[in-house]
């Protein structure tokens, strides 16, 4: 990542810098996932990712990402603190049974002689906090309670979230090695692959305040500490006020105008 300045990252993010602990990293990961939302405008208009540009378009330019920008940005602000960490690709679920190719970028943590799942960049329900790998049963987040399970036919340790009664997976992942190659080809596959979600469709997701905001296409979910409700974008005024006041995304109207003009174009 070129011109990585820790400096700026904590600034942007508002995190305290402490020696590495179990407790630092969860509260760093949180304060990356508050201040820098999930945002795939760049591929949704046809563009791939320049992961080499990332601290420049997330930290100088206060844009968003997806995952190999934010993970890709975690890890150098950890790395950078002195954390000792690996970077592997997972495959989403989402629900599904089994998951798809390898497109997300997770980081794997070695801290007081545990292993931990650090993942800043997910866009969906994923917790705020990290989980700790190979423990068995629930994990609390500061939203939502969270397990690991093995599964079988894949070998992947799966994340899933609980919704009331039942679990959902989230995504699954390895122990296998990622090379720089495999990083940059998951990233151009995500961007340009006709059967990934993101050259289709708009995602956002963030924080204001105590609200969870999700976003796909013109439906809006806000999910606050005891309500959800979920309605559509009516016009491009609401649009760009979300994207710059309450996701607090520094995108001009030569992003946001032919971003709606898709959306507004889509079947309803």
């Amino acid at each position: 990542m070129q011109g990585f300045d820790l400096d700026a990252w904590r600034a942007r993010v508002g995190a305290d810098i402490s020696a590495p602990s179990v407790a630092a990293l969860c509260a760093l990961q949180v304060a990356q996932m508050r201040a820098i939302p999930f945002e795939t405008f760049d591929p949704f208009l046809g563009i791939t990712p320049d992961l080499s540009a990332t601290f420049e378009k997330l930290v100088r330019r206060q844009r968003g990402g997806y995952c190999f920008e934010l993970n890709g940005l975690f890890a150098a602000a950890l790395t950078a603190l002195g954390y000792d960490l690996r970077p592997t690709l997972g495959r989403v679920r989402n629900g599904a049974p089994q998951g798809g190719a390898r497109t997300h970028l997770v980081l794997r943590v070695t801290l007081e002689g545990r292993d931990w799942l650090a993942d800043a960049g997910f866009g969906g329900h994923s917790p705020l906090a990290p989980l700790e790998i190979g423990l068995t049963g629930p994990q609390e987040a500061p939203n939502g309670t969270y397990r690991l399970v093995s599964d079988p036919i894949s070998g992947e340790t799966v994340v899933e979230r609980l919704n009331g009664d039942s679990w959902a997976s989230l995504y699954g992942f390895d122990d296998a090695f990622m090379g720089e190659t495999e990083l940059q080809a998951a990233n151009w596959l995500c961007a340009n692959w006709p059967m990934t979600v993101f050259p289709n469709h708009l995602m956002l997701a963030g924080y204001d305040g105590a609200t969870r905001i999700g976003v796909f296409d013109r439906m809006v979910t806000l999910h606050g500490p005891d309500t959800q409700t979920r309605a559509p974008l009516p016009d491009f005024a609401a649009f760009a006020t979300l994207v710059r006041d309450r996701l607090n995304l520094a995108i001009g109207d030569d992003i946001l105008r032919p971003a709606w003009a898709r959306i507004e174009a889509a079947p309803q």
